[in-house]
């Protein structure tokens, strides 16, 4: 219960000031990208590398885009398309948020002994949430995000310590919610921009030359944008989620899998490794949850 966050209070204060004390690449002053929030708590491993060896423990793996609590069709994905334990399932964050079963997905991934993820921009904002309530009782959670009252410490230190980026050497590629910023060395990339970036826009001042732009600003906008991932120019392949209005999207170095299942759309995997890999793994929506914009 998330009462019981308050016993961990003290140390999870400590952890802030060592987190944020930190000096690191990824939180150094960028231009041309958004400042992650001041709230914002890194995790212990922000790009968690998988060894060939952990992988050749699993015959095949799969990306699977964004959950948002829509845990029937996780397991009816996971059933009808026989990805047991030795199938290494790789999410693309935003397990939670928005859908019916955000507790049950939360449990179910961070139990499954075959299944990884990172940190999407939803999963962050269950995680400033909570630690919002921990530290101001009269905050109340609005009726979507309620389950959050009955989280655990072990689970929201868990939801904590996921990655921002999964990299896999062995196969050239990442894994990660939002993206990269085209143009900039990998671990150039602010937190902000990782788990949200989804659309930019030609800049030369900015370093690599482009801009990341929000979906809100876009009619604003005299200048063409793009996808992040259609400038993206390797080497290294990325799979992503996030962009659900795009849908599937395939570019020679990137992979966009988010199809929106929380919004009455489908769930996609995409096989990377094994028998089935170039093809997918879908599974229809029951029904929408979710009829928020954004």
């Amino acid at each position: 219960m998330l009462r019981l966050l308050k016993f961990e209070a003290v140390s999870f204060v400590l952890l802030v000031c060592m987190s944020t004390g930190v000096l690191s690449k990824i939180f150094a002053d960028q231009k041309c990208q958004p400042v992650t929030p001041e709230r914002h708590v890194p995790p212990k491993e922000p790009f968690q590398t998988l060894t060939k060896d952990f992988l050749d423990k699993f015959n095949e793996i799969i990306i699977i885009g964004d959950q948002h609590g829509c845990y029937d069709e996780q397991q009816l994905l996971i059933k009808n398309h026989n990805l047991n334990d030795t199938v290494l399932k790789i999410y693309t964050g935003d397990i939670t948020r928005k859908g019916p079963k955000n507790l049950e997905v939360l449990r179910f991934v961070k139990n499954c002994s075959s299944c990884l993820t990172v940190r999407g921009n939803n999963d962050e904002k269950t995680l400033l949430r909570v630690f919002s309530k921990l530290h101001n009782t009269s905050y109340e959670f609005i009726p979507m995000d309620q389950w959050m009252e009955n989280l655990t410490v072990n689970e929201i230190t868990w939801l904590r310590d996921t990655p921002y980026v999964i990299h896999i050497p062995s196969m050239n590629a990442y894994v990660m919610h939002g993206g990269f910023l085209p143009g900039i060395p990998t671990h150039n990339n602010r937190p902000y921009t990782i788990m949200n970036i989804r659309t930019v826009i030609a800049d030369p001042k900015c370093p690599g030359g482009w801009r990341p732009t929000r979906e809100e600003f876009l009619d604003k906008i005299k200048v063409p944008t793009f996808p992040w991932a259609s400038q993206w120019r390797g080497p290294a392949h990325i799979y992503f989620g996030h962009d659900h209005k795009r849908q599937l999207q395939f570019y020679p170095y990137a992979t966009g899998v988010d199809t929106a299942c929380v919004r009455g759309h489908y769930m996609t995997g995409y096989f990377i490794k094994g028998p089935r890999k170039g093809t997918f793994a879908t599974q229809p929506a029951l029904k929408k949850y979710y009829h928020g914009k954004v």
